[in-house]
């Protein structure tokens, strides 16, 4: 091999081999963007849970009618395990606050074993609640001096 050749020869690995090296730094680049994208991904998910003051007022609420017999399959999904009840049925929650802003009860208890008599400190963890809705549930009043709170709550329907 001449000398012209062995530095072309040179030259051309050298090349190769840059690029190799450029290839790696760009694998390796991607390689931490996906971890990061990974890692936002799981905390996102954690992050965006219903505060767990109302996340256990909806419980309540899931007790207070299976213990009045209420029939509906609806409230079975709303599971203690579930840390993110925003993802429950029959409600909505603000997508920045995270707040349960609608609780749609309607036809919950379509079936009584008894009459209803409501109890309205159920929904006092709900502080950002806009819309609450209890047709169809057989209700047929509130429990004793909640009268005031109740005006609320139904004032809340009004919305």
């Amino acid at each position: 091999m001449h000398a012209e050749d062995k530095s072309v020869y040179k030259r051309r690995l050298a090349f190769v081999v840059c690029q190799a090296e450029g290839e790696l730094l760009r694998m390796r680049q991607l390689l931490w963007v996906w971890l990061l994208l990974m890692a936002l991904a799981f905390v996102n998910d954690r992050c965006h849970c219903c505060l767990q003051e109302e996340r256990s007022g909806l419980l309540e609420i899931k007790a207070w009618f299976s213990h009045a017999g209420a029939g509906s399959s609806w409230l079975q999904g709303w599971d203690k395990d579930d840390l993110n009840c925003c993802k429950w049925m029959l409600l909505e929650c603000d997508s920045t606050t995270n707040r349960v802003i609608k609780l749609d009860l309607a036809s919950v208890n379509y079936d009584p074993l008894e009459d209803l008599y409501l109890n309205a400190s159920l929904f006092l963890p709900f502080k950002e609640l806009e819309i609450l809705d209890l047709r169809g549930n057989q209700l047929v009043g509130g429990l004793k001096n909640q009268g005031s709170l109740l005006s609320i709550l139904f004032s809340l329907h009004g919305n």
